[in-house]
């Protein structure tokens, strides 16, 4: 089954990484309340979303899932790993929100909001890579 971990990495190296990069993005993005003055194309942020950050989430939830009732592992260490990536799920999520109220109204105000949102990931991710590192056998 070394497959199905290459499948996992790779899927988790994907929704990181674009939900590390989407808070920057849509906070670009909202800076100016002018279209004709926003940075890069007004699709990309919904784009990203849509095409990567979502299927990549959903294959690594998939595959994680799988890994862990094919190796029988459970307990505590488990249960915190679980609400890591749950709260990663929310970022994701609240990255969605985001992306829909910059394209209703754009705000600078949401910079703030991206910004935490970014740094409530970043953390999620150390936590869940430690949690990894960590792992009893």
């Amino acid at each position: 089954m070394p497959l199905l971990k290459l499948l996992h990495f790779t899927a988790l190296i994907a929704w990181c990484g674009t939900l590390l990069y989407l808070p920057a993005l849509i906070a670009a993005s909202c800076r100016s309340p002018l279209r004709a003055e926003r940075p890069g194309h007004p699709q990309l942020n919904r784009t990203i979303f849509n095409l990567i950050a979502t299927p990549a989430a959903l294959v690594a939830i998939g595959s994680g899932t799988a890994l862990f009732l094919r190796d029988g592992t459970f307990g505590i260490w488990l249960v915190a790993k679980l609400t890591a990536v749950a709260v990663m799920v929310i970022c994701h999520a609240l990255c969605g929100l985001l992306i829909l109220q910059c394209e209703r109204q754009p705000r600078p105000a949401l910079t703030i909001v991206c910004a935490a949102l970014g740094g409530t990931t970043l953390g999620m991710i150390a936590a869940t890579l430690w949690l990894v590192l960590a792992k009893p056998y």
